[in-house]
């Protein structure tokens, strides 16, 4: 059982690792660190494509 105040989840042992490989690339302390990072990288990315698809249509 979890302690008060955490959840706990299962995820397949290839999620797993590229939380690992997230940790190493970007110096991560903690798994929940690596999550954070992950996501926050993958929002900018995503923030990136949408502004070069905007831009993209502007010029059209």
């Amino acid at each position: 059982m979890s302690p008060e105040g955490y959840s706990t989840i299962t995820v397949p042992d290839e999620v797993f690792e590229q939380v690992t490989t997230v940790m190493i690339e970007y110096d991560c302390e903690s798994i929940a660190d690596a999550v954070a990072t992950a996501s926050a990288v993958a929002l900018e990315r995503d923030e990136a494509e949408l502004a070069r698809i905007l831009a993209r249509q502007l010029a059209e």
